[in-house]
């Protein structure tokens, strides 16, 4: 007395389609977690290369500061140079050194916005010669 045959009593499987294909909640879960953790270590790398590199940038512009205002400061006739002694030479211009002659007589020469503390970064980028103080780009003074 069945009105339909057995085999439409059966769940047919229906072919995939478009809408049906895709990824389980647990396998994107596991991808975004792994993307976090891949970013995360390299932005961290990456950040710590920065923080050198910009390490490095101030002290030689630390070190162009100290030099350039030690030429004006020569160049006005200002007795700060302490033969040999590069840290104590450029403590001086940090504390201020006055001109002496033609237009910079009596002109303070400071590098106000230096810290002693910056010195130590800096002054690998100078260097001596006939007691005049030189930028050396490289660094490799001691």
């Amino acid at each position: 007395m069945l009105l339909f045959p057995a085999s439409h009593l059966r769940p047919q499987p229906q072919p995939k389609t478009w809408m049906s294909a895709g990824f389980s909640l647990l396998e994107l879960l596991t991808v975004i977690c792994l993307v976090g953790i891949l970013s995360s270590i390299s932005l961290g790398w990456y950040g710590g290369n920065q923080k050198n590199v910009i390490e490095r940038v101030t002290h030689q512009r630390n070190a162009q500061e100290i030099v350039s205002l030690g030429v004006y400061a020569t160049m006005g006739g200002a007795d700060f140079v302490v033969p040999g002694d590069k840290l104590a030479t450029a403590a001086k211009l940090i504390g201020g050194v006055t001109g002496r002659q033609g237009m910079w007589k009596d002109k303070l020469f400071s590098l106000s916005n230096m810290r002693p503390t910056d010195l130590p970064g800096a002054l690998p980028f100078v260097k001596f010669e006939s007691d005049l103080l030189l930028y050396d780009p490289e660094g490799l003074q001691p």
